[in-house]
Formats: structure tokens, sequence, C-alpha cells
């Protein structure tokens, strides 16, 4: 198997996009339009996701919140006539809500595209990334050491397992590892690689653009050290380097930092087994609490302050670095590399066998997101793996370039297509 490489180019305008978009000019100089297809959002799309997002901040009601478009065949008449579609999972970036995709034109595009039969028809559904700090990295759940990671919500037990579940039980999708893809950017990237290698018989197909996919990076092939390049610049984000590490700040205005803390709920926290029993006294709201806790011991990294549900606990966390921009010699190893989508993919199994996978990267974005990209497409591509990588190399324009979502619309178009093809007939 060889990988497929699609030529880069810049991207054109979207205003130009927009105009040549499902249009037709038949020597009137009058655009003619396909009919839209009569397909919408769900306005009810919401769910609670119980005992899996128990714990997370913010979220008391255990409350996951939807963005799902329903193509018109898709709905029960008189809207459709029922038929099942295949389903198409997206998630957002980080700080993104579950409106981010739709935000950017995915609306427009389906309908366009469903109704000039340039994709099929097809349930796509967004997932926001939790705002407390920006996100958890779709991660949580449990790792090798099978430790729950409970203040960030077990993401590892729903996207992938029970989120297709539900839909399944109230849509009409078809019910098929080849029916069902899953996408993202930036934070969303890493979660969807990582929905589809621990539930390696759930998705047939995977796109995704630049992101937080490889934590160590490829130094040896030019790739850069992966998040650890971004060490000093959480730490120079708050003017910490170098200072007291324990004054790191959670405010929303150090984008880097709060990514690190949300990782660090999902990879790292100081709680590592915490068990939820849930009472239910008559006639009153149920009662969540802690019965027993084992703790991370070392504290070089350790952050404290930060308090659980109703501030019935503390819900402290281990950064992955030291304050002079070092990884921490515990922390490092043990509990981030181990979520790795490297260390995940593991050599010895074929995770990947048979899935589609679609990867967009530009050298302009931020993060040093596209090195990671890069560095995660030479780990698919090469032995042992040697899985076939369809990879889109873009550019921004001048003035204007591609440094996170400017583009979106125009590879959303790509990302669409490239999962109805893989979707089969």
């Amino acid at each position: 198997m060889t990988k497929s490489v699609v030529r880069p180019f810049a991207l054109t305008l979207l205003t130009a996009m927009i105009v040549a978009s499902g249009c037709d000019n038949r020597g009137t100089n009058i655009p003619v339009l396909p009919e839209f297809d009569n397909g919408g959002p769900w306005t009810v799309a919401n769910h609670v996701f119980s005992p899996q997002l128990r714990f997370q901040f913010e979220n008391d009601l255990e409350l996951l919140p939807m963005w799902i478009y329903i193509p018109e065949v898709a709905w029960d008449p008189p809207r459709g006539i029922s038929k099942p579609v295949p389903v198409l999972v997206l998630l957002a970036p980080q700080f993104a809500d579950q409106f981010y995709y739709a935000h950017h034109g995915l609306e427009i595009l389906l309908k366009e595209m469903i109704a000039n039969h340039t994709i099929q028809p097809m349930v796509v559904v967004c997932l926001p990334s939790n705002n407390t700090f920006g996100g958890y990295f779709y991660a949580g759940g449990k790792n090798f050491s099978n430790l729950p990671r409970p203040p960030s919500g077990n993401y590892d037990e729903i996207v992938g397992d029970q989120l297709l579940a539900f839909l399944r039980n109230f849509l009409h999708v078809i019910n098929a590892k080849q029916k069902t893809g899953i996408g993202g950017i930036g934070m969303g990237a890493y979660g969807a690689f990582r929905a589809a290698l621990l539930h390696s018989s759930a998705f047939g197909s995977i796109s995704i653009t630049d992101g937080p996919v490889d934590f160590d990076g490829n130094p040896g092939q030019g790739f850069g050290n992966g998040l650890i390049d971004l060490f000093d610049d959480a730490l120079n984000e708050q003017g910490l380097l170098g200072g007291n590490i324990k004054n790191f700040d959670s405010s929303k205005a150090n984008p880097i930092s709060n990514m690190f803390i949300g990782g660090a709920y999902a990879f790292s926290p100081h709680d590592t087994l915490l068990y939820d029993n849930v009472i239910y006294p008559p006639g009153q709201n149920p009662i969540k609490r802690v019965d027993s806790s084992l703790t991370i011991t070392d504290s070089t990294t350790l952050i404290t302050g930060f308090f659980g549900p109703g501030g019935q606990w503390r819900f402290n966390y281990h950064l992955p670095f030291t304050s002079d921009g070092q990884p921490d010699i515990l922390i490092w190893p043990n509990f981030w590399l181990t979520e790795n989508l490297e260390n995940l993919l593991d050599s010895s199994t074929n995770k990947l066998n048979g899935v589609n996978i679609w990867i967009a990267t530009s050298t302009e974005t931020r993060y040093n997101f596209h090195q990671q990209t890069e560095s995660w497409i030479y780990t698919l591509t090469n032995p042992p793996y040697n899985y076939p990588v369809t990879v889109r190399n873009y550019e921004g324009v001048p003035g204007q370039p591609a440094t996170s979502d400017q583009y979106l619309y125009d590879l959303l178009k790509e990302m669409l297509i490239f999962h109805s093809e893989s979707f089969g007939s």
C-alpha cells in the first residue's frame, strides 16, 4: 500500500467559493441553484450520558449537547420516508461548541450537495469541545492502567460507543462500520483518531485537519517534538517560565495553557481512582459523592485549588512539564505518552485496517499542529503500518493565511465528499 497525496494549492476565497458552489450558468448569466435538500437540524439534539459525565466540571445535568443534521429521506413521514442513511460524527476544536461547523456553512453545504447528488444523504452529528478548559482531548475514560478520569468526563465510552447506540435508537441511520465516519479539526482531530482506535469496529472512515496528534513528535524525521515544543509557550503565556509553576492560571486568555489543563484532567488528574456512588433519597435530587481516591503522590507539577461539582471535593491536576519547560519525569511518560495516538495504535494490532483516512494539513497552522500532523502521517504510512492515507496539503492566500479555520468551508466540502465516497453505494 502506498501513501496517496493530493498536491498543495492555495484555496480560493470564501466569497468565490460561495458563488461557484452549486451554480450553473446556462447562457443567461443567471446562477441556477439546485433545490435544497429539505432536511435540517434536529431541534432536541441533547442527551444525558450518565454516569459518563457525572463528575465533569460545570455539567451537573450530565448533558452532552449536539447539532444533528437529518436529511429529508431520513425523517419520518410526511416529511421523509424513514430511510436509513450513513452517519458522520464531527468533533469541534478547542473552545468551540456544537454549532461550530454549522457556523462555517455545514448546513448549506449539506443541503446543496445532497440535492445535486454530489454526496449521498447522511446524518451529520457535531459534538462540542467542552468549554470549561477548552476541551479534554475527547478523552477521559480509562487508560492502559485502567484508571478512570472522571473530571473530564468519560468520552472514551461515549464517542464511538454509546453515542452511536443513541443515534441508532432514535434516528434512521445504518448500523455498519463502513457507513459510519468520524472527523475533526484541532483537538477534534486527536479525538477522532482516539475514538477510532479505542473502538476499532465503529468507524470506516476518518477525516481530520491539523491538531495535537503526536505528543512527542518525531525530531529524527524533522517533525519537531510535538507538545513538548509548546511547554515553554504555555509558561510564557503566564510569565511563569522559570518561575513558580504553582501559580499556573486557568484564564481563557491563555489558550495553550488551557489546552494543557484540559489534557491534565483527561490524562493526569491528582485523584486517579474516583468511585462514584449516587444515592437517590425519596423525593429528592440524587446525591453525588466520592467513596475513595488514590492520588498521585509526586507534587512537583501539582496544581491545586480546583473544586468538583457543588464544591464537594477538590479536583487538582498534574501538568506534564516543570517550571523550566521540561517534561516531568513521572507525569509525562506515565500519564501523557501512554495516551499518544502512536501508543493507542499499537503495532501488534491492525486497528485501522480497511479504514479510509483523509488528512489535511497546512504549514501555516498555529501551535505546531502541522508538524504533529506530518509526524502522524509518517507513522501511519510507513512500516510497520503502511496504511494508505489521502493527504491534502493546502495554504492560504496573501493576506489571509491558513492559521486556524479560515478555509474550513472549503475543507468541509472535501471532507463530505470523502466520507460519502467511503460510505459506498
